[in-house]
């Protein structure tokens, strides 16, 4: 793992939790990045790896992603924000773990539930 998919997923955060848009059009704009991540698939743990497909089957459900976060009622885009924020957090927290020998630097859930409870 890398800490380019750090950054990436960082921006993704940054793109839901800071911009001052709809949810709709900030879910649209992290999921390009979140696709950019997905796309350095060798770089992820196998169980996150498996997460992140899982979101990104409900971003293009529809087909094409923009289709589907237009499509999605803004309970179900809230949902798929936070699911991206939570996955963010962990792949954090797995590099946190990579670095730190003893294994014990984390990113607690509730600090990842009140970042993802910034998005509604």
């Amino acid at each position: 793992m890398s800490k380019g998919l750090d950054r990436i997923l960082h921006g993704a955060v940054r793109t839901l939790v800071c911009r001052n848009t709809t949810l709709h059009q900030r879910l649209y704009e992290a999921s390009k990045e979140f696709s950019a991540a997905l796309e350095r698939r060798e770089q992820w743990p196998a169980d996150l790896l498996r997460e992140a497909e899982r979101i990104e089957a409900k971003l293009t459900a529809e087909g094409k992603m923009e289709e589907t976060i237009c499509a999605m009622d803004t309970p179900v885009a809230a949902e798929v924000a936070e699911e991206i924020v939570q996955l963010a957090t962990e792949i954090y927290a797995a590099n946190n773990r990579r670095l730190d020998t003893g294994g014990h630097r984390t990113v607690p859930r509730s600090k990842a539930r009140a970042a993802a409870g910034m998005l509604r």
